[in-house]
């Protein structure tokens, strides 16, 4: 593949990947405006693990997809891999998507007629990598799909559905990856050789953001950030699933 001088190369480990400055972010206007982000500041940092928890409607999903570049704050700024994403080329931050940054959606996202490995090596195919399907064999190995890896999308329950996505990000070896509830639609089994292989990526040097409900995944962060009312109210190095079970019980008064 002939190297793109446009695209960012991936920035040394002591340097955030991500970096939310003064972000904010409202619907409507007049008497019905809902704030949903006020001024939140945030670094990633390459090799952490960051668990982003707080009640239904705390802005948890929206400040994910601001930090991913998915979608635009009213106020203030995010930096991701280098670049802003409000103001860069369509092209440039498709290749960044395709090439650094994984994102696992809450609807899958998923091509239903595709079977579970072209899904798994999308990315990787569109963007010519000749290791894109034996990095799909090898993400849906590890996420128990195998024995699914030919069945269309369509056919498969919702919970492997899920798997897919996250073999897809896993098969991408990204730089960075957001995952919103990505255990939401499976068993504990599941949940655990997900959140492992989550770990795993931020151990290999990743960046790791994760939304979630489930104070076990949380427990595997390195670092939680809660938020309320689109604030973030406190942060929080590793923690025991039931202290944050007994925290998000408290916030969700």
């Amino acid at each position: 593949m002939t190297p793109d001088p446009s695209f960012p190369p991936r920035l040394g480990t002591s340097e955030p990947v991500v970096t939310a400055r003064a972000l904010g972010k409202t619907y409507g206007s007049g008497p019905t405006a809902r704030t949903v982000l006020a001024d939140v500041h945030l670094e990633i940092r390459p090799g952490s693990f960051t668990a982003i928890i707080g009640p239904s409607g705390s802005g948890k999903s929206t400040l994910l997809c601001c930090l991913a570049g998915l979608e635009s704050a009213a106020r203030g700024a995010v930096e991701l891999l280098g670049v802003d994403p409000a103001r860069c080329r369509a092209g440039r931050m498709s290749r960044l998507y395709r090439r650094e940054i994984g994102f696992v959606f809450q609807d899958y996202q998923l091509v239903p007629y595709l079977d579970a490995r072209r899904n798994a090596a999308l990315p990787g195919l569109l963007d010519r990598r000749r290791d894109a399907l034996a990095a799909a064999d090898e993400a849906l190995g590890a996420l128990g799909l195998s024995e699914h890896a030919s069945t269309p999308a369509a056919r498969l329950s919702g919970g492997q559905q899920q798997r897919v996505a996250l073999a897809r990000v896993l098969a991408g070896r990204p730089s960075v990856v957001f995952a919103d509830e990505p255990t939401g639609a499976l068993d504990r089994a599941s949940s655990a050789v997900v959140l492992e292989e989550l770990r795993a990526r931020a151990d290999a040097g990743a960046a790791v953001v994760l939304v979630t409900h489930d104070p076990e995944a949380a427990a595997r962060a390195d670092r939680i950030v809660a938020l309320r009312d689109g604030r973030v109210q406190s942060e929080h190095g590793r923690s025991t699933a039931l202290d944050l079970a007994v925290h998000m019980a408290e916030e969700g008064r």
